[in-house]
């Protein structure tokens, strides 16, 4: 069929020395015999693929595992940060809050603000009564 196809565009003169290539030759296919395999060896066959099949599943589990913990790491160190920077925040807004109360609670400060903001003054021997309290009357804490 091919060799028609191109003969049409290719001159052969008869008596050349040269093969005519465009000839077409019989096409000989020597006859095959079915292969026979045994069963023993599709059995093993089977076996291999799945022991070959459960491995790949084994590497592929393993391999999701391990990229599972590793993101579940990486949020639990994210999450680890923004804690330590909370308590930070948190002891700072302590420290902070500590130090304004002891400089409200400082006797020196009371005294200097009563005086120079509020005009008043210390009470003098004769305003001062003195009261005798029985101890059930009021709480004892017990330090």
């Amino acid at each position: 069929m091919m060799g028609e196809k191109l003969k049409g565009n290719y001159n052969y003169q008869i008596g050349n020395t040269v093969y005519d290539y465009y000839e077409e030759l019989p096409l000989q296919t020597p006859p095959q015999a079915p292969v026979r395999r045994n069963r023993k060896v599709k059995k093993r066959d089977f076996r291999f693929a799945i022991q070959v099949s459960l491995c790949g599943l084994l590497v592929f589990l393993g391999a999701f595992f391990y990229i599972h913990q590793y993101a579940e790491f990486g949020t639990r160190q994210k999450e680890l940060r923004t804690i330590k920077n909370e308590i930070r925040d948190t002891k700072s807004t302590i420290s902070l809050t500590e130090a304004k109360i002891s400089e409200k609670l400082n006797l020196d400060y009371i005294r200097e603000r009563a005086s120079k903001e509020l005009g008043m003054s210390e009470p003098m021997a004769h305003q001062i009564v003195y009261i005798e309290l029985p101890k059930d009357s009021y709480v004892v804490y017990n330090h």
